[in-house]
């Protein structure tokens, strides 16, 4: 069960003036693990999350979780670099929501484009017949 989830360190840049972008940007985002430490009867998942926008930008997010479970956590960490299936699962969900969530906050600070695809409208085609 996740405790607490928290952002330590925010960076973020615009490498590209506003007037020089492109129309089309490719928006890479990656979460990694970069460490699990043991607190009391909790685990404290240390993560980095960082959204690419192409040759515009960068935003980095880097953050800590607070995992209340067993050992088992820490012993896979050790072992493999991984956390346990079924952990993983939840953690990265929640680092993931609340890093893109962030990350749209500061895109638009920043003057880059959202980090998640926009709904378009389309016109609803008209009905001919009966009905």
């Amino acid at each position: 069960m996740i405790k607490d989830l928290e952002i330590t360190t925010i960076e973020g840049r615009r490498f590209a003036p506003i007037d020089n972008r492109p129309q089309e940007v490719r928006i890479d985002q990656n979460l990694t693990i970069v460490d699990v430490r043991r607190e009391n009867d909790s685990s404290r998942i240390i993560y980095k999350f960082t959204s690419s926008f192409s040759t515009l930008g960068t935003i980095s997010l880097e953050g800590s979780l607070l995992y209340q479970g067993g050992e088992e956590i820490e012993v896979k960490w050790k072992k493999d670099k991984s956390l346990p299936e079924t952990v993983a699962n939840e953690v990265q969900t929640a680092i993931f929501s609340s890093s893109v969530i962030e990350s749209i906050l500061i895109a638009r600070d920043l003057r880059l484009p959202p980090p998640i695809p926009m709904p378009t409208l389309q016109k609803k085609k008209d009905v001919i017949g009966f009905g």
